[in-house]
């Protein structure tokens, strides 16, 4: 879960109990939130917001701000702002010999730095695997790394999965008339991405070797989501942590997914590592690391997963039909409310159409787009 969903946590946790006023040296509206790590062999994405106050549940994006990658070398690498807030480099290939901060300086002209951090390398993920269940399909990371012990691993991913609309439509109502489809205008197949917001963090503290075994690292359920209703993809990425970074990001987790109350210790206390130049005792949440990142694909198709029901978001769509005359397909179809979808033959002539709800035969109004992701197999 992002570092803003423990800040909203903070809030509401707050909002459901007699007033509380925490304990935060410093300003208490206002400050700054910083997400994200340096990753030196890819993409660094930063996301940076501001909150309102403490009874207020709201974060806005913090735009406007320079924001930099520095390095003990004396490299400095800008950052963009490629959306309100969110701050990118891709295609990094930075010196893993060096250390390397985060430099930011606000549209108010105040100046941030996060603490310097040595390169965390992550060796390759070794595998991706899943079991089926009755509630739906776990999926397991396994890696390990001979090098380095203990290790500290954190993993988030990237799912993409192919749907269809419950109703395949041949037909588009065009000048009072019905006319075929081509198929670049068919709306039937579309292909949906989410990114993952739950923490999944593990370490080897405990263990006699760096080895991370079948760590469970998604649930992709039945009921809820149509997600595995016909082939789904993931891409686990995996970032390794140091330790101070890791403690950081298990208190966060603590805070969110344990359902902590507010009188839990604010992850500030763990050593957040991102400090006003001119004025440490602001209050500032965030912990940026540096860390290179290794990821693995995985497919799985619904004639993989053992017969059951799986949610489709489709299961109130019906039919109705209607006749040619050009009155009633204006009526029906004039105005979008309804979306032709095939003929119905009476003596291997059309006499009729059958139609639906444009969210019954649209693929693309459940988020997703007609267009086949490069990497689909």
């Amino acid at each position: 879960m992002k570092m803003k969903h423990w800040v909203l946590m903070l809030f509401v946790l707050g909002a459901c109990t007699d007033k509380y006023v925490a304990n935060i040296k410093g300003q208490a509206t206002g400050f700054l939130v910083v997400e994200g790590f340096i990753n030196i062999t890819g993409t660094t994405s930063i996301q940076m917001s501001r909150s309102t106050g403490l009874d207020s549940p709201v974060l806005i994006p913090e735009s406007g701000a320079q924001v930099e990658i520095q390095s003990t070398n004396g490299m400095s690498i800008p950052l963009s702002e490629l959306t309100t807030g969110n701050y990118s480099d891709t295609g990094l290939n930075l010196d893993p010999t060096q250390q390397y901060r985060l430099h930011i300086k606000t549209n108010n002209g105040k100046d941030y730095l996060s603490d310097l951090s040595t390169v965390n390398v992550s060796p390759p993920i070794d595998s991706l695997s899943w079991t089926a269940a009755s509630n739906g399909v776990t999926i397991y990371v396994t890696t390990h790394n001979p090098l380095v012990q203990p290790g500290y691993y954190q993993w988030s991913y990237d799912e993409t999965w192919k749907y269809t609309s419950i109703y395949e439509s041949t037909l588009k109502y065009v000048a009072g008339g019905l006319a075929l489809r081509t198929d670049s205008e068919l709306l039937y197949t579309c292909w949906r991405s989410d990114a993952s917001t739950t923490i999944n963090i593990a370490s080897t503290e405990k263990l006699s070797s760096n080895v991370i075994y079948e760590y469970p690292v998604a649930l992709v359920p039945y009921d809820n989501t149509d997600k595995l209703i016909d082939e789904y993809s993931i891409l686990v990425k995996q970032t390794v942590l140091s330790q101070n970074w890791y403690e950081w990001v298990q208190k966060v987790q603590r805070n969110t997914e344990a359902l902590g109350s507010i009188f839990d210790a604010l992850p500030s206390e763990t050593g957040g590592n991102i400090h006003n130049s001119a004025d440490p005792t602001e209050l500032v949440i965030g912990f940026i690391g540096t860390s290179t990142e290794t990821e693995k694909r995985m497919f799985i198709n619904r004639s993989q997963i053992p017969p059951t029901i799986v949610y489709s978001g489709y299961e109130s769509c019906a039919l109705d039909t209607i006749g040619l005359d050009p009155s009633s397909l204006a009526t029906y179809f004039n105005a979008g409310t309804y979306i032709p979808n095939a003929y119905i033959y009476c003596m291997g002539f059309p006499c009729r159409v059958t139609f639906s709800v444009p969210e019954c035969i649209d693929c693309r109004l459940k988020g997703g787009t007609l267009v086949k992701p490069d990497f689909w197999q």
